[in-house]
């Protein structure tokens, strides 16, 4: 059974293997955001065995110090693979940020950051997730949503626009097959999965949705920039719940996705 010391405290824990980047990480966030309670551990041990026995909001890791050995134990754990993660590292590499957000963290830093973008960004999630639970115990359940963008820069405009909107529990992949994976696992009430990705694109995405007996149901709407008559008369076509301008999603954008999540209550 998890416990906290405070029924109200939101509880940060900071898991770095390296002794002076954690302290300072943790200094950092403890003087922007007093409000909350961090606690900082450099043992991936110590850390999994605080998370299965004490109410955890957040997981702060560092993929340049065992960050991605310890964020596979937790999605790995069934009583704690749904913790929210956020990853600093500094990489940037297309690939290895994909396979970052491929584990499921919910935001990627890229080091060297500002003290202040940091802080902004843990507060910002936390507030969210708060926000969430709240609407999630006064509706008594909410939504979830797939997203698929394989550009992570637009991917992550996409995804803060929309949960600044929605109540949801949303999940990311950057890559059809990556999508797919997830659905197949937890399913969803609705797809946006972007028009132009390698491989896979989102029509053909479209069709492995419909031709799947547990996710046919499921509206998929495609996510593009084009202004191509020809292809906007495809996807028209196509068994597509609708489309919608990206990465900006347009307010009118915004109000067809809540048409369609609606339409699954």
């Amino acid at each position: 059974m998890k416990v906290a010391e405070n029924r109200h405290e939101i509880v940060v824990l900071i898991v770095i293997s390296d002794e002076r980047n954690l302290s300072i990480t943790k200094l950092i966030l403890e003087r922007s955001l007093s409000k909350y309670k961090f606690i900082a551990l450099n043992n991936p041990l110590n850390a999994i065995n605080m998370l299965n026995i004490r109410e955890v909001s957040l997981v702060i890791l560092d993929a340049d110090y065992n960050g991605l050995d310890m964020l596979r134990r937790i999605r790995r754990d069934d009583r704690i693979k749904d913790i929210p993660v956020l990853m600093m590292s500094g990489s940037t590499r297309r690939e290895f940020v994909a396979e970052i957000f491929s584990l499921g963290v919910q935001d990627y830093v890229a080091k060297p950051c500002e003290p202040k973008d940091l802080a902004d960004r843990v507060d910002k999630m936390l507030v969210e997730k708060e926000k969430i639970a709240a609407a999630k115990e006064k509706a008594g359940t909410m939504f979830s949503i797939m997203l698929i963008d394989d550009d992570i820069f637009d991917l992550r405009q996409e995804r803060d626009t929309i949960k600044n909107r929605f109540p949801c529990d949303l999940m990311t992949a950057q890559s059809a097959v990556e999508g797919m994976k997830i659905l197949e696992n937890k399913g969803a009430d609705l797809i946006l999965v972007s028009l132009n990705m390698p491989f896979v694109n989102g029509i053909k995405f479209l069709s492995l949705v419909k031709g799947n007996d547990k996710l046919k149901n499921i509206p998929v709407i495609i996510m593009t920039d084009t202004q191509d008559i020809s292809t906007i008369n495809e996807i028209e076509q196509s068994s597509a719940a609708g489309y919608i301008k990206k990465p900006a999603i347009t307010p009118d954008g915004l109000a067809f996705i809540e048409e369609k999540l609606r339409g699954r209550v």
